[in-house]
């Protein structure tokens, strides 16, 4: 069992349902936060928790035991790993790697200095990074492929990428 507890096991699978059932919004890429709250919408509670025979048994989990449950998914070569991004915990479920580019136009999506928090412009990122219009476009459209980035143009043709994976859900 890849040297994972009930506990683990169950919540790993439960965590790997999440993540692809959002995918089609986010593009494999969720906050662990996120995981948490959906998870916690749904009631979700553990078969293995509710024998009295041992102690140790968990009946609850926080982000620390999601993060654990997908380094137990990452060993099966699956694709789901954890990767920090700026003040939050990503969890990515594709097997594709992002690289330092793409980390820090995600870390920069998420700087509100820089304009509305999960949105980012070309302008935002050359004037970040100074990085020349062709890198951040190579960079926005491997993104943007993998579903992890939307474009909206405005009326006056101006380009904003959003990042739903950054999005909080409205209170």
């Amino acid at each position: 069992k890849l040297g994972m507890g009930d506990f683990f096991y169950e919540l790993s699978v439960k965590v790997a349902e999440v993540c692809l059932a959002s995918r089609s919004r986010n593009g494999g890429i969720i906050r662990v936060g996120e995981v948490n709250e959906i998870l916690s919408q749904r009631g979700t509670r553990f078969k293995f928790t509710d024998s009295s025979s041992s102690k140790s048994k968990k009946s609850s989990y926080g982000d620390d035991d999601i993060i654990t449950a997908v380094k137990k998914l990452s060993a099966l070569g699956s694709g789901f790993r954890t990767v920090t991004v700026g003040r939050s915990i990503m969890i990515i479920s594709v097997p594709e790697e992002l690289d330092d580019d793409h980390m820090q136009i995600l870390n920069l999506a998420q700087d509100d200095s820089h304009g509305n928090y999960g949105v980012i412009t070309i302008k935002d990122i050359r004037a970040a990074l100074s990085w020349d219009e062709d890198r951040c476009e190579r960079a926005l459209q491997k993104l943007m492929g993998k579903g992890m980035v939307w474009l909206d143009v405005n009326n006056e043709g101006e380009k904003s990428y959003w990042f739903p994976s950054l999005w909080k859900k409205s209170t």
